[in-house]
């Protein structure tokens, strides 16, 4: 902690000096922006790191240092300004700009070149989408990663219980990078295990972007492309970079109410944003603050199955299973138990959660700027587990609970980063940029309304249980340095030279849960120990671990005239776990005319297994299947590393390997629409997942865990499968003004499909029979990969506006996805057909400063397909499945919407 603490305090008392320090005499610049000789209104004007928006009248007025600056103005729709502007001490320049009118959804982008010259993203060499906060405000969904599943075509975003893993182009969550101001953002503490009924990217560690408050964010940057040479090595499927707000003088407020169709799962978002330039009106500090509130959904069925007493079990007599059912159906009546309170709240959990971010830049003079941000922001899920019945009586404590119990299971997650850099010009030219970040994020689990079932003779017996805690934290420095050799070379038009390194310290560390939540009183060993539905971390499963890693990058890129774009990127990186990786690129655009480009790449990716899957163990939920009667056990999850993985013969976790390729072009068809299409083919050997369940109901499973006394089943994270996914994305954005209306349309479309190639990885201390053919990945795990996500989504949107009214009808399909339910009983496996979701939005603006929205998500109600199969519903308590739900099903959603900009 001290060595965290010291050099924090010495660099915030180094900043406070320099920026309490007058570098001499300032001249202003003063400026009206307008649209013809209608004044713009909250137009951005950028000067070096000064950004400040226009008033009502269209005025703006920055204080600068003597020097030659370029003046940057955009406002939506409206073409790009830039002009050089010299500035004298003690003068004041005024300059009239009158903006140009423009239907090109093109954009300025950060992602996917580190040139001086700034590209749009129609001119890149990769594909980079942008996504500004007023477009993806306008899907007017309660959450980012929701607003992004319903604007971005190849994302997809999983409705799980307790987190929202975000994928990009079918691979897993860990395979896109997460930027945050141009660097890389940590990442959560645990991993994801499909515990709390989630199944997308199983054995990943995850990403949670909903920590970041969304009012704080100006756009974000999605690169669809393999970029393991650009930014490191988790960006196999791409990147996102989240671009913050600048602006100072200008003060926004969301206001996002809610609620399902069935009158549940009310939900209440508010977000605030304000800037303010610092001293003597240079620099900005830019503070934004979110809270959410949401509440849960039921969309279960009605239990079905025995209370009190346990059948007979398969093959006995029909005559004895329902005596059996006939008295507790006795027992059901006599206590008056309500079959509809065996159902968890099986739609949305309950959820709580805010947070605050400080952005901020000054500048020390014309050459050198300061930059720094700050956030700090909490989760509070509250998830239902499965309902323990008294007739598992090794699970329930009756003489606490005679009816059974449903557990409350709390996650208290903290997240906490901030960030301080300093970037400038040196006199021969080198741009460079210094960063250093630091961010932690922590999990600690606390359940409720449940028992420790070995405390039965106990006089007091727990109700509640503190369960333990994870904790991920992350230390990034980078410096980097770029150059446009051009005018040095002669005969091409740049010839940018960037150089970076960047080293990375990560920790990973778990606390264990106070002695009741994992202790076995019982000596007898007729009952589970530890808090139910899991047991809290065990002193032995403790870890402490951390590493370190170096990296160091080399990108050249060229425009060797008007139409040839060529960028070549290496990236060599050092892990202290894994030794050495060289990554490398070779991306080209081709531009035939203003009109139409070519564009292509081919590069190498790398993927390092995270401290979180090497060291992780855990007990979770589990079910054994029996007769489609769905037992709870418990299941642990061990580390790679552990006696069990070794004694089950499983290799050491590898690192991912992945080469990837991609084509496409770019298209201007008129001045008004644009069109990208681009194809890619991404392999991945040794790609990191969960193993397939390991049962004691397996003789040959049971001599190797038979010593494990609360474990029923266990998993393993390895390197189990090779996997190719190939993929095509479609995009076209177009926009019309026509007399004083504007209207606006995007067809968005993904075709994805990944397949397993190559033999998969066997437990080495097995024997190889049937009963444990692929258990490393089975069946079950093979089509959640395969088929668990969505090989199509097309999204169709159209937007019109006339004065203060506006209309957004919004149209997305969900393609098929399918499950299975039993490895053996193919007759149990379960599709789900393509769904189509429609959203309506009607918005009027009584003043320039408000904006009123109403309307309804899923207007028509969608459901997914229900389970066919009554073998797979838990005797009733399901009625949609959790294994491939790409828009969960809750049904339509409607809404209102307050937005204040002043």
């Amino acid at each position: 902690m001290k060595k965290i603490l010291i050099p924090g305090c010495l660099t915030f008392v180094f900043f406070t000096l320099v920026i309490s320090y007058s570098f001499g005499q300032e001249g202003i610049l003063k400026g009206f922006v307008k649209d013809n000789e209608t004044p713009l209104n909250a137009a951005t004007v950028s000067v070096a790191n000064n950004i400040t928006v226009t008033n009502s009248k269209g005025e703006f007025s920055i204080l600068l240092y003597p020097g030659t600056y370029i003046v940057v103005i955009t406002h939506a729709g409206y073409k790009k300004f830039e002009q050089q502007i010299i500035i004298t001490a003690n003068e004041s320049q005024t300059v009239e700009i009158n903006m140009i009118r423009s239907g090109q959804l093109d954009g300025v982008v950060v992602l996917g070149s580190r040139s001086i010259i700034q590209r749009s993203n129609l001119s890149t060499t990769v594909p980079v989408d942008i996504f500004t906060s007023k477009e993806l405000l306008k899907t007017c969904q309660p959450s980012l990663l929701q607003m992004l599943n319903f604007a971005v075509p190849y994302v997809n975003v999983s409705r799980q219980h307790l987190a929202e893993p975000i994928t990009l182009r079918g691979l897993s969550p860990d395979h896109m990078l997460i930027l945050l101001n141009g660097i890389r953002y940590h990442g959560p503490a645990d991993v994801n295990s499909g515990g709390i009924r989630g199944t997308l990217g199983r054995g990943s560690v995850g990403n949670d972007l909903n920590s970041i408050p969304f009012s704080a964010i100006d756009k974000i940057e999605i690169l669809r492309d393999g970029a393991s040479a650009q930014y490191g090595s988790d960006a196999i499927a791409g990147v996102m970079n989240i671009e913050l707000k600048k602006a100072t003088g200008k003060t926004s407020i969301n206001l996002h109410l809610g609620q399902q169709y069935k009158s549940d799962g009310e939900s209440f978002t508010f977000g605030i944003n304000h800037g303010i330039k610092l001293f003597r009106d240079k620099g900005f500090l830019n503070f934004s603050g979110d809270f959410r509130y949401r509440k849960p959904t039921y969309r279960g069925g009605e239990y079905l199955g025995t209370v009190y007493k346990t059948p007979p079990p398969s093959g006995t007599a029909r005559a004895d299973s329902l005596r059996v059912i006939a008295m507790d159906d006795s027992i059901i009546s006599a206590r008056n138990f309500n079959r509809k309170t065996a159902v968890s709240n099986d739609g949305s959990i309950e959820l709580t959660n805010g947070g605050i971010l400080i952005n901020g830049g000054y500048p020390l003079s014309n050459k050198v700027d300061l930059f720094w941000v700050g956030t700090v922001s909490y989760n509070h899920p509250v998830v239902q587990g499965q309902y323990r019945f008294p007739k598992n009586s090794d699970q329930v404590n009756t003489n606490l609970y005679p009816d059974g119990f449903k557990p409350e299971i709390i996650f208290n997650s903290l997240n906490v980063s901030g960030s301080v850099g300093a970037k400038g010009t040196t006199n021969k030219g080198w741009v460079w940029e210094s960063r250093s970040v630091f961010g932690r994020y922590s999990t600690g689990f606390y359940y409720s309304n449940t028992n420790n079932a070995s405390q039965v003779s106990f006089p007091n017996p727990q109700t509640s249980f503190f369960n333990g805690s994870v904790a991920f934290s992350q230390q990034t420095n980078t410096v980097s340095l770029a150059r446009d050799f051009a005018k040095k070379i002669g005969r091409v038009k740049t010839f940018t030279v960037g150089l970076g390194a960047e080293y990375r310290f990560e920790n990973y560390r778990t606390k264990e849960g106070e002695e009741a939540s994992y202790e076995n009183y019982d000596s007898s060993l007729r009952t589970q120990g530890g808090s139910q539905p899991t047991p809290g971390i065990n002193p032995r499963d403790v870890v402490d671990k951390s590493r370190s890693i170096a990296g160091f990058y080399v990108d050249l890129e060229t425009d060797l005239n008007d139409h040839f774009l060529i960028n070549i990127l290496g990236r060599y990186e050092h892990y202290n776990g894994f030794g050495n990786n060289l990554a490398g690129k070779l991306a080209t655009r081709y531009k035939f005319s203003s009109k139409f480009s070519l564009r292509g790449s081919i590069g190498n990716g790398y993927h390092a297994p995270a401290l979180q899957q090497i060291y992780y163990n855990f007990i979770l939920p589990g079910i054994n299947k029996d007769g489609g009667v769905n037992v709870p056990v418990r299941k642990g999850i061990f580390s790679n590393n552990s006696p069990v993985a070794m004694a089950f013969g499983v290799k050491p976790l590898q690192p991912e390997k992945a080469i990837n390729l991609s084509t496409g072009f770019t298209s201007t068809i008129s001045p008004n629409i644009n069109v990208t299409v681009d194809g890619y083919w991404i392999q991945i050997k040794n790609r990191i997942v969960l193993s397939g369940v390991f049962s004691k109901s397996n003789p040959d499973v049971y001599k190797i865990i038979q010593h494990m006394r609360d474990i029923d089943q266990v998993q393993l994270i390895t390197n189990a499968i090779n996997t190719r996914t190939r993929g095509l994305d479609i995009i076209m954005n177009s926009h019309w003004q026509i007399h004083k209306a504007s209207f606006g349309c995007m067809l968005a479309a993904n075709f994805s499909r990944t397949n397993i190639f190559g033999p998969i990885q066997m437990a080495d201390s097995l024997p190889a029979n049937t009963l444990n053919s692929n258990t490393l990945f089975n069946r079950e795990e093979r089509e959640k990969l395969e088929n668990g996500q969505p090989g199509s989504k097309i999204i169709l949107s159209a937007d019109y506006k006339k004065g203060k009214f506006g209309i957004l009808v919004r149209n997305t399909r969900f393609g098929k996805t399918s499950a299975v339910f039993d490895l053996a009983d193919h007759s149990r496996d379960e599709f789900f057909s393509a769904k189509i979701l429609t959203d309506v939005s009607i918005s009027y603006s009584p003043a320039t400063s408000v904006t009123i929205t109403t309307g309804a998500n899923n207007v028509f109600d969608i459901y997914p397909d229900p389970l066919k199969n009554n073998n797979n519903n838990n005797q009733g308590i399901l009625i949609y499945g959790n294994e491939a739900m790409p828009f969960g099903y809750n049904g339509g959603y409607y809404f209102l919407t307050l937005n204040f900009n002043f």
